[in-house]
Parts: structure tokens; sequence; C-alpha cells
């Protein structure tokens, strides 16, 4: 990790911020989703390192969200939603996501909530289901959307899939990791997800 000072970290975090709205723009579903935040208030993060890193910096291209994501990978707190009693110490070492805004993001927001989430290739991502209302839309890689009351699909980047409260719904990863921008709306925004 290189040196850098805080405001050259904010800097970095302002050009994903400012990426992943370029790609919402972009996205006539998840603008019909939800509106982009407009209380936006960036907290410095604290640091938090993820097995999955390396993986994540190889996905990044020349530009726009995946670039800008490998630019901020060692500064940005990673989060992992579930144990390894849930998921497996498998899944752990190959599953990260950042809250890029929302209750408790890197931006706060108290009117919606993003997250940039990272699964392995060959990862398959249990069933869950959670209040929120979401949106996925792939960034890099592909997977097998599966959720109850609608057909599987696989998407690849710029694809979309949305969920609808409490929807149980899964993920396979087959060859290829996933790199996706996830978005919530509604009650329940600042919970976690379940595993079923």
């Amino acid at each position: 990790m290189t040196s850098a000072s805080p405001a050259e970290i904010e800097t970095l975090f302002r050009r994903l911020l400012g990426a992943a709205r370029e790609l919402y723009e972009a996205s006539p579903e998840l603008c019909d989703f939800v509106a982009w935040p407009n209380d936006l208030v960036y907290v410095a993060p604290q640091p938090r390192p993820i097995p999955a890193l390396p993986q994540i910096r190889a996905m990044a291209p020349d530009g726009g969200v995946q670039a800008a994501l490998a630019a901020v990978v060692d500064h940005a707190d990673w989060v992992q939603t579930y144990s390894a009693a849930e998921v497996g110490r498998h899944f752990l070492d190959h599953y990260g996501y950042i809250e890029l805004f929302g209750p408790t993001g890197i931006f706060t927001s108290s009117q919606c909530r993003a997250f940039i989430g990272y699964w392995g290739q060959g990862l398959h991502y249990p069933r869950h289901d959670h209040q929120a209302e979401e949106a996925y839309l792939v960034l890099g890689g592909r997977g097998l959307f599966e959720a109850d009351g609608k057909a599987p699909v696989e998407l690849g980047p710029g694809g979309v899939r949305i969920h609808a409260p409490f929807q149980s719904h899964a993920m396979k990863m087959r060859d290829a990791p996933l790199l996706a921008l996830c978005l919530w709306r509604g009650p329940g925004m600042a919970d976690r997800a379940h595993i079923r």
C-alpha cells in the first residue's frame, strides 16, 4: 500500500463515487429504482482488509468504477456480512464489499444505500433475504442470479437484477468472479441480509 494523505484518500473515494454515479445515470433501470442521494457526507474510513483484495485489484480495467475501486482498495473498510459458521471459510476468503454510501457508508446517507461487492469464481452465494428492495448492476465478471418467482438469469457487465422486499435470492459464480454495484431502498435499509 502506498502512503497517501487524508486529503488524497478522500479525493480517491470521491472519484469512485463519481464513477459510480456515471454508471448509475447511464442505467435507466437504476434511475427508475431510486434517486441518487443528495445528503452525502464523507466520513474517512478505517482501512479493514479482506483476503480477496488481490482478486479485486485484478478485475480493474483502464477506467471506470473498477479502476476507481482498485485505487481505494487498500484504504477501504471492507465488510463481510456473514460468519464462517453461516457460509464457510472458503466463501469468506473470496467475498467482501464496501458500503459506498448509506447509514454506515464511506459517504453517509439516510436516503438509500450502495454497496460494491465481490464474489469469487466458483462461489455459491446461498439463499438470503432482507426487507430492503435491492437492485444489482454487474460491473465485471458473470453470475447466475436466482430468486423466488423469477427465472434464473446469467448476467454479465451492465446486467441488472431487482429483488423485492423479503424475496429469497441467491447467486452462483461459475467460471468467472462477480463484481457488482448494489442499491438498497426503503424500510430495512440499515439492516443486514439473512441466510435462509
